[in-house]
């Protein structure tokens, strides 16, 4: 009997939604968190190949979010998929029109140009990095 009710329980839980189409698996904001939440820990133990397959299944619906696609190119990066993290990187570049942000994705560019075998591209766009770095850090007052 108790086993009946905890396949009942178990069985209750909503099935993901897919699209009309058919092909595309719609997630909800708490399951895309939670994908993000795994993926973080991935990335941290060193597994950036599973946090790249878990936040692309986030990015899939939530390819608007410029946090999870940050991430998606630091993980890219990291996996040494140069090409792919530049893709991503060129949709960060025009989502994210923060001030703040110009700097950290240079460097992002720098290290995914690298990976992806374009040193020359690599080496302009880490000095143009150095040199805007260079010229924003904050004055100490004396």
């Amino acid at each position: 009997m108790a086993e009946r009710e905890e396949r009942k329980h178990l069985t209750h839980t909503p099935a993901p939604h897919v699209s009309k189409a058919g092909d595309a698996l719609v997630i909800s904001t708490n399951e895309r968190d939670l994908l993000c939440a795994l993926s973080y820990v991935h990335l941290a133990c060193g597994q950036s190949a599973q946090c790249i397959a878990l936040l692309r299944i986030a990015a899939h619906e939530h390819s608007q979010n410029v946090d999870l696609l940050r991430i998606l190119a630091y993980a890219l990066i990291l996996e040494g998929r140069g090409d792919d993290a530049l893709a991503t990187l060129d949709r960060l570049e025009k989502l994210d029109h923060q001030p703040s942000s110009r700097l950290p994705l240079m460097l992002l560019r720098s290290h995914a140009l690298r990976r992806a075998g374009r040193m020359a591209e690599a080496r302009a766009t880490f000095k143009s990095y150095a040199s805007l770095r260079g010229s924003t850090a904050p004055i100490e007052e004396q």
